[in-house]
């Protein structure tokens, strides 16, 4: 893939620039915003040969990829828990509306954040961060189809493959819990960012399903108590990890203590 990337460069950039930017690649493994900056940056110096050239700027973007991830990821949960606790009805009645633009910011920002981070992590484990990174943004992808969707027509109406978007939604939302948790393991395990926002991800994730099982069993007192358990560990498990992420100055290897 390095090899591929590296020739989506003009010639004549190449041939400047092609060892040490190869070096520089070798170096380190490739992250989803990796690819994505290097394209970008392909594209850059073909429509402008003497703007965007030397390797220094990629080697800037790994700062930059981790720090966008983590204001991301800031907002990412907290727009979240937002979105998550008003549509529990605690928060009284709200328009419907008002909840679904709330999750579209929240889940475009968990998006921005699961690329900025992974980026950031694939120099630990790339294979494991590249696998819990597809299963959330594929979520967050197909969750965004279906918010816009009951948005911009009617809810009730077929959007993909005769669902409606109600359940584009949920279905991209449920693949999109289930994907942090593959996330927060990843990041447990390779411990570049905070182990306890990890875990708090973790739990969060995972307490979602048995409160949607409680709620249909008809508890719904114990229900409540284990939904807002959820909320509360995957918003803050986000947002924990966003903190950490903005206050590491640079890419580092060294783990966060458990």
């Amino acid at each position: 893939m390095r090899r591929l990337l590296i020739r989506l460069y003009p010639a004549r950039w190449r041939d400047r620039y092609g060892d040490e930017f190869e070096a520089l690649l070798e170096a380190r493994p490739l992250g989803p915003f990796d690819v994505a900056d290097i394209v970008l940056g392909a594209i850059d110096a073909r429509l402008r040969p003497h703007g965007r050239g030397a390797p220094s700027t990629y080697a800037r973007g790994f700062t930059m990829s981790l720090r966008i991830g983590g204001i991301a990821a800031i907002a990412a949960g907290a727009l979240w828990g937002f979105a998550l606790v008003g549509s529990t009805g605690i928060l009284g009645e709200n328009d419907p509306r008002i909840e679904q633009a709330i999750f579209i910011l929240g889940t475009f920002a968990l998006l921005v954040a699961l690329i900025g981070l992974s980026a950031f992590q694939a120099r630990e484990n790339p294979a494991l961060i590249w696998a819990a990174f597809a299963l959330p943004a594929i979520g967050a992808v197909v969750s965004l189809i279906g918010l816009s969707g009951g948005l911009l027509n009617d809810s009730d109406a077929p959007l993909i493959a005769g669902l409606s978007p109600w359940y584009v939604w949920m279905i991209g939302t449920m693949a999109t819990i289930v994907g942090s948790a593959l996330f927060a393991y990843a990041t447990h395990r390779t411990g570049v960012l905070s182990r306890r926002g990890a875990t708090l991800l973790a739990v969060g994730s995972v307490l979602a399903f048995p409160a949607l099982v409680i709620g249909g069993t008809g508890f719904d007192a114990l229900a409540a108590v284990v939904m807002i358990l959820a909320i509360v560990g995957f918003s803050a498990g986000w947002i924990i990890l966003g903190l950490a992420a903005v206050r590491t100055i640079g890419p580092a290897v060294d783990p966060y203590p458990a």
